[in-house]
C-alpha cells in the first residue's frame, strides 16, 4: 500500500516527461509526408531516411536519395552507371502547426518550393 502512491507519481512523471516527444515525432512524420506529397511522380523512386528533429520538433530535416542513370563521359556510351542523388527538405513548426516548408536539394525542386515565410511573421 505504501508503494502505490510512489508508483503513481513515477508513472505520472514518465508520462509528463515523454509528452513533449510526441510533438516532435508527429512533426517529423508530417514533414516526411509533405516531402513525399510534393515529390514528382514522374521522377525516380525516392528513398528517405529517419527525419532529424531539432529543439522540441520546431525544425525538421528529412534527407533521402534517388537513383539517376549517368552516361559515361566518352563519345560512345558503352555502359551507363547509376548514381545516388541526394534529396532533402526542411520544415519549421510552431507547436504542431507547419509554418514553413522548403526543398533544400535537388535544385529543380528547391526552385519550385522556396522558403515561404508565414503570413503572421510579415505583419
Amino acid at each position: 500500500m505504501k508503494y502505490r502512491s510512489f508508483y503513481t507519481v513515477v508513472a505520472a512523471a514518465l508520462l509528463a516527461g515523454t509528452a513533449g516527444c510526441t510533438a516532435a515525432y508527429q512533426n517529423a512524420q508530417l514533414c516526411k509526408a509533405k516531402m513525399v506529397e510534393t515529390y514528382p511522380a514522374s521522377s525516380p523512386k525516392l528513398t528517405y531516411e529517419i527525419p532529424r528533429v531539432s529543439y522540441r520538433g520546431t525544425r525538421v530535416v528529412v534527407e533521402g536519395t534517388y537513383t539517376m542513370k549517368v552516361a559515361p563521359a566518352a563519345a560512345t556510351p558503352i555502359k551507363t552507371t547509376k548514381s545516388a542523388v541526394p534529396a532533402a527538405v526542411e520544415c519549421t513548426f510552431a507547436g504542431d502547426q507547419l509554418r514553413t516548408f522548403q526543398w533544400l536539394t535537388p535544385a529543380s525542386l528547391a526552385q519550385k518550393y522556396p522558403l515561404q515565410p508565414d503570413q503572421a511573421d510579415a505583419q
